[in-house]
């Protein structure tokens, strides 16, 4: 009797929308209906940091919008985020600007601060997200 393997897909997503990627990385990769978006910065096209964590924030998550679009998903396919603080006094104004994006059914979250981030910013933000026809179910 022998045994089938699923075949899988794995496809490299970027969105032109966004600066490229700072290292040797995929803005991100779908693998089947899941999205995995490496480490957003708060950084303009021409790769320039704006200023500031809440700025950061904005931009990072406008940018990750253009790789869910790219990917198939939306905000609202966003399971679950990562955030990457530079200064964990941060926390309030970044947490501020994120409700803006989630206002409801916010995904799962961690949030840490770490020594440093790359290029100096403030902030970087990373998402899993599922991506095909979303159906969205309030828990038990």
């Amino acid at each position: 009797m022998s045994k089938s393997i699923a075949k899988v897909t794995k496809t490299i997503i970027s969105s032109p929308n966004i600066y490229k990627p700072v290292g040797p990385y995929s803005q991100a990769v779908l693998a089947n209906n899941t999205l995995y978006v490496s480490g957003v910065l708060g950084a303009t096209p021409d790769t320039k940091l704006v200023s500031g964590a809440a700025a950061q924030t904005k931009q990072a998550l406008e940018n990750l919008k253009h790789i869910l679009k790219a990917g198939g998903s939306s905000l609202a396919g966003v399971v679950k985020t990562t955030i990457l603080l530079a200064n964990l006094d941060d926390f309030a104004d970044v947490n501020k600007v994120y409700a803006e994006y989630f206002p409801e059914n916010a995904p799962a979250r961690a949030c840490y601060q770490v020594a440093k981030l790359p290029m100096n910013a403030a902030v970087e933000i990373e998402a899993v997200a599922l991506s095909g026809d979303l159906e969205i179910k309030q828990g038990l």
